[in-house]
């Protein structure tokens, strides 16, 4: 008598779910055991908090170096996660629990790195607290997705294109709102700094771009491969391969150019780009024997993955990119000429952006573009502080990126030389002789393009 097919389906996944669920525990169990307990009353902590509790039993005993030493503590708490970690990808062809225990494994380490051992790393999530815990896990996220995206793209190509889009849009939607939500910048907190841009920066863009120019690159070499081994066409096939190889440093570098990318793509770079990718060429062709179907199939879901990944992300940074011009140059100029024009008559700035409006020097007071907000919400304002004969005008941006505006200094003394003593001072405060606010000579504390971070 044959088994019952829904048993033996459901048995498949009982073992790799076991283990799934094991490692997602470890996880939380190296969270809240080794994580720093916030200072605050027992009866007031979270359920997402740490607690500190296997740090303070470590403390005073024989294996407190533990704590103390970063490489042997990682090695130590981390090990149980590697292990159930290969016993998921060992027992399962789940697409799914193979990038969740993968998510799971990433997000330990990521937790151990700031647990244990010392320095600035321990002040990190002690100053952000559930905070750092949350950008730990979404770092962890982004990353094992990205890695796991070939097997997340052969999953994806199995179902119907109604699924496909139902399962696409929720990803878009996170990127899209990640890149221009996120500033870096939040009043309720010490200095006003926020952790989420590393999930941003790091994360998406620097990983996520690297992943997917990558993947892009070897599966349009494996298709140079495979017209090789079939058709024994080599001279398209050669030049495909090398078209692949040479594909991520060449995206990269024009990303960099369109600054899309927080960082500058030098010409090493470039080289490790395409050394990397070679030897990822090599790796995925002998996985697959060099056979010309299985060739195919991988270069589909390589590409797939590539563009599941890079689409978003092209988009999300070209809007945040826009959305950063359209608020330097176009909104907030509007605000400084109209400054500028009452200052002219007052002889005095206002006290508040406001009365701008009232005087008519302004139909509406243009807002920051930046996010997506709520319906019934009001847009996000400038922040102006007014100084009588000067004053700041400030928008928060991504990539930790706080805008600043000082008009030009007035020197009472200087008489008719006003305007070019504004220009020259201007200049030297580190404003951009291109600016479109040099003809009033003030400076921006921001350059005209977001700033590449390094």
């Amino acid at each position: 008598m044959n088994a019952d097919p829904r048993r033996s389906g459901a048995a498949r996944f009982a073992v790799p779910g076991l283990l799934l669920a094991l490692s997602v525990g470890w996880m939380i169990l190296v969270h809240h055991g080794l994580g720093p307990r916030p200072e605050v009353p027992t009866s007031e902590l979270r359920w997402y908090s740490p607690r500190g509790f296997w740090t303070q039993a470590l403390i005073g005993t024989s294996w407190e170096w533990l704590l103390d030493q970063r490489p042997k503590g990682i090695a130590f708490f981390g090990a149980p996660s590697l292990l159930l970690l290969f016993g998921v990808w060992a027992t399962t062809r789940s697409a799914l629990m193979r990038v969740a225990a993968l998510v799971a494994t990433l997000a330990t380490f990521l937790f151990l790195y700031y647990a244990v051992g010392s320095g600035a790393t321990q002040v990190a999530w002690n100053f952000f607290h559930w905070r750092a815990s949350g950008t730990m896990l979404a770092f962890a996220v982004v990353v094992g997705c990205a890695l796991g995206s070939p097997w997340l793209a052969a999953s994806w190509l199995r179902h119907g294109w109604p699924v496909r889009i139902a399962l696409l849009l929720p990803v878009v939607a996170a990127v899209l709102a990640i890149e221009r939500n996120v500033t870096g910048t939040n009043d309720q907190l010490p200095f006003a700094i926020s952790p989420w841009p590393v999930v941003q920066v790091f994360a998406i863009e620097a990983f996520g771009s690297t992943i997917a120019s990558q993947l892009a690159g070897v599966a349009l070499a494996l298709v140079g491969l495979r017209a090789w081994r079939k058709s024994k066409r080599m001279v398209s096939g050669v030049l495909a391969v090398l078209a692949g190889v040479a594909l991520p440093a060449v995206a990269s570098r024009a990303f960099s150019t369109l600054e899309l990318l927080p960082y500058r793509v030098t010409e090493s770079r470039m080289i490790g780009a395409a050394v990397l990718c070679a030897a990822l060429v090599a790796i995925a062709a002998a996985g697959v024997r060099f056979d010309p179907k299985r060739l195919r199939q991988r270069a589909l879901h390589l590409a797939t993955a590539a563009a599941l990944i890079g689409l978003p992300l092209f988009v999300a940074t070209a809007w945040a990119r826009f959305d950063y011009s359209r608020t330097r140059d176009v909104a907030a100029q509007k605000i400084i000429d109209a400054l500028a024009k009452y200052y002219e008559k007052e002889s005095v700035y206002p006290d508040a952006l406001s009365q701008l409006v009232e005087g008519g020097y302004l139909d509406a007071l243009p807002s920051v573009s930046i996010g997506f907000h709520k319906p019934g919400t009001a847009p996000t304002p400038f922040t102006y502080q007014a100084f009588g004969t000067s004053y700041l005008l400030e928008f928060s941006a991504p990539r930790w990126v706080q805008c600043a505006y000082n008009p030009p200094y007035a020197d009472e003394d200087a008489g008719s030389d006003d305007g070019a003593q504004a220009s020259d001072v201007a200049s030297n405060a580190g404003g951009e002789a291109a600016d479109p606010d040099a003809s009033l000579g003030g400076s921006w504390s921001c350059p005209s393009k977001p700033p590449e971070l390094w």
